[in-house]
């Protein structure tokens, strides 16, 4: 009795889930398609020399990821001479250190997919996220 009341429960909350929130994006999130910025440590950059390194993105278990638009956007602080360059699916740094110490910034992540009429079709169960990175720059 007390398993048939819960499973009724869980049966409710997924109807609501559909009725408010439409099929698509529940199963969005259940098989966790979500635009990701790859974790990585950067290289350590020197002053005086050139640096370059890039971070990239992707969308978790989705197959067409390349038919989303990427947009990137970089809060905090980068090393005085060091520069981004925003590519399709990556965020290029680079330039020429100019003072030590560590940088720490945000990448923020944004991804968009339009269907044939213009209109958002971005099945994604999260449409944006950020990942903080350090910039090392030694003497």
């Amino acid at each position: 009795m007390v398993k048939s009341i819960r499973l009724f429960r869980i049966g409710i909350a997924v109807s609501f889930a559909f009725l408010f929130y439409g099929c698509d994006e529940i199963l969005e999130c259940v098989f966790n398609i979500e635009p990701q910025i790859n974790e990585r440590r950067l290289l350590v950059g020197v002053v005086g020399e050139r640096y370059q390194d890039r971070i990239t993105a992707q969308i978790n278990n989705e197959v067409n990821d390349n038919d989303y638009d990427y947009f990137f956007d970089v809060f905090g602080d980068l090393p005085p001479g060091i520069f981004v360059d925003f590519n399709r699916r990556s965020v290029e740094i680079f330039g020429i250190p100019e003072e030590a110490g560590n940088y720490r910034f945000q990448i923020e992540l944004f991804v968009e997919r339009f269907d044939i009429n213009g209109f958002d079709g971005s099945p994604t169960c999260s449409e944006s996220t950020t990942r903080e990175f350090t910039l090392q720059v030694l003497e």
